[in-house]
């Protein structure tokens, strides 16, 4: 009857440091709402270092990027107004630099952090200009990617405050 207290016990223990790792790592994010509900989504995280937590995040930006990519594309194929064609165009090439950025910045996370966050600092600028081509005069008009385009920065930008935070 010891051994089953003493192994609940240190059970709870080691659930109970993860989810203060996950706690504390959201509350030092520029984003901690979007990071709690994110990590604490993906089972993962439980057992996850802030290593792993890292690489949970920016694996949540690939899919959200890969679903945008596919929704340009797919918006692409059926427009006809120039304009839009154009912004699209330009929208499915930075969109396809994101879905091949982020995964090379999976793959650097825990082994070259600095080089992973230019990476994640380059799929934010791209998301960010996609967004902001919608706005540009004369044809100015409301982004149908906004959403999308700032979870995309919003998810890389709480993967880098991790990455930051490992020195």
């Amino acid at each position: 009857m010891t051994r089953i207290v003493l192994l609940f016990v240190l059970f709870s223990l080691n659930y109970h440091s993860h989810a203060d790792l996950i706690a504390d790592t959201c509350q030092k994010s520029e984003y901690p709402d979007l990071c709690n509900s994110t990590l604490r989504s993906d089972p993962r995280s439980a057992k996850a270092d802030a290593t792993g937590l890292a690489r949970i995040m920016l694996e949540a930006a690939l899919i959200k990027a890969s679903t945008t990519f596919n929704q340009v594309k797919k918006l692409l194929s059926k427009t006809t107004d120039p304009v839009l064609k154009e912004y699209l165009t330009t929208c499915t090439d930075l969109y396809e630099s994101i879905v091949e950025e982020i995964p090379k910045a999976i793959q650097n996370v825990g082994s070259d952090n600095n080089e992973a966050i230019h990476q994640g600092d380059s799929a934010m600028t791209n998301a960010d200009t996609c967004e902001g081509i919608f706005s540009e005069e004369p044809n100015k008009r409301k982004s149908p990617f906004t959403a999308n385009n700032i979870a995309v920065q919003h998810l890389v930008a709480i993967a880098e405050d991790i990455l930051a935070s490992l020195g």
